[in-house]
């Protein structure tokens, strides 16, 4: 063991990153350095301990845990397991480390210099570290970050999301940008008729074509679910609803959605939030805004997953920037950019309460990369870091199964 706790040792120094490796009877059988149980919440914690070695219980492959936004990787190999973490992908204060700590039995004071990379970085220290342990050089070892293949996929190396469709087998087209127009004249008609993309189904279309976003079906169905009410939210928004009505209808079916047990109660969620939008659209008195800032606000709903300027929207509509500023901010009471923003910012909301996809990979869908510009305007928008905003108000029935 001595070349493994020489190893330990120099990437602890190197990158702050802690690793330790046990036997399958959780024994310690290496760790960085004298004293590190001490400060090591792992060890601390029979708990976390059980659920890291449960996790890791799959052979060659780590596999990522999200701890409440702390991050662990597990490999189990010959029955011994090697731990690595807590590491942060999203900047916490020392206290927050410190209570982490605190939580886990660690003795106060300990382990609060928690390094925070980013997961392609910290993958790769793996890779690299697992060959000078085992001595195989070849990237043989199968990385799970606990992110489910489908409609988000973090390029690690790349530091981008790529969109992976199964056009081929599953012929499935990715909603916002397949059928925007007939869900924007649907809420605008006040949800008149049953909504439909041509082939006769109102709910099935809507999810389906959110596109596949998870392994499993039933996971699948609930992320389209929360696509489709997602989608809704911002298009009856821009319809002339008035935010406070659609972002609480939002988080009520979002909310029920979390509580449905079974394929049968989920559908019926959606089927509801259809009928309630469809109301609220046909109750919908629009401000007495211009048509230049109603043009502006349905660029925005319609186009709010992409990057956004004064320069694009004002060109969009036939106006001069300059002007469109003043008019929407005289007649909003906001500046355009502040708008666009609020908007990214609200629909980020329901991504981290609802799904446990990674604040990179939210912040790449919402075009707001980097990581760190992203967090500095949610912290804007919301007065919270992205990371705590999901610890406080991540819904855990969204987890995957």
């Amino acid at each position: 063991m001595d070349k493994a706790v020489y190893i330990l040792k120099n990437v602890y120094h190197l990158y702050h990153l802690a690793g330790r490796i046990l036997s399958r009877e959780g024994k310690y059988l290496a760790v960085p350095f004298d004293g590190f149980l001490d400060e090591d919440p792992v060890f601390n914690s029979p708990k976390l301990l059980q659920m890291l070695m449960e996790y890791g219980r799959e052979q060659k492959t780590y596999k990522g845990w999200n701890d409440d936004g702390y991050w662990y990787y597990v490999f189990h190999d010959l029955g011994d397991y090697v731990i690595w973490g807590p590491v942060n992908t999203e900047e916490y204060s020392e206290n927050d480390n410190l209570l982490y700590c605190k939580q886990h039995g660690a003795k106060a004071g300990c382990v609060c210099d928690i390094p925070l990379m980013k997961i392609g970085k910290l993958e790769e220290i793996i890779m690299f570290v697992h060959g000078l342990l085992s001595d195989e050089y070849e990237n043989i070892v199968k990385i799970d970050d606990g992110i489910d293949a489908g409609r988000f996929q973090e390029s690690l190396h790349a530091g981008r999301v790529e969109y992976e469709l199964e056009n081929e087998e599953c012929d499935k087209k990715h909603f916002p940008f397949a059928r925007e127009d007939q869900m924007w004249k649907w809420i605008i008609g006040g949800g008149q008729g049953r909504f439909s993309f041509g082939t006769g189904k109102s709910f099935e279309d809507l999810v389906d074509n959110a596109g596949v976003m998870a392994q499993s079906q039933k996971k699948n169905l609930e992320y389209g679910i929360v696509s489709g009410i997602t989608l809704l939210t911002r298009y009856a928004i821009a319809a002339g609803v008035e935010e406070s009505a659609a972002y609480i209808l939002s988080d009520v079916l979002l909310q029920r959605l979390a509580k449905a047990t079974n394929v049968m109660e989920m559908r019926k969620v959606m089927e509801y939030a259809l009928v309630e939008f469809g109301r609220l659209g046909k109750g919908a008195k629009s401000e007495t805004y211009s048509i230049y800032v109603e043009q502006s606000r349905e660029y925005v709903a319609k186009n709010i997953f992409k990057k956004l300027s004064l320069q694009e929207i004002a060109k969009e509509i036939g106006v001069h920037p300059a002007y469109l500023s003043g008019i929407f901010k005289k007649q909003t009471g906001m500046t355009l950019t502040d708008y666009i923003m609020q908007e990214k910012i609200q629909i980020s909301c329901n991504l981290l309460k609802y799904s446990n996809r990674s604040i990179a990979i939210i912040a790449e869908y919402m075009n707001l990369s980097p990581q760190s510009y992203f967090t500095r305007v949610f912290k804007k928008v919301t007065g919270e870091t992205p990371a705590r905003y999901r610890r406080t108000h991540v819904d855990k029935n969204f987890l995957e199964d």
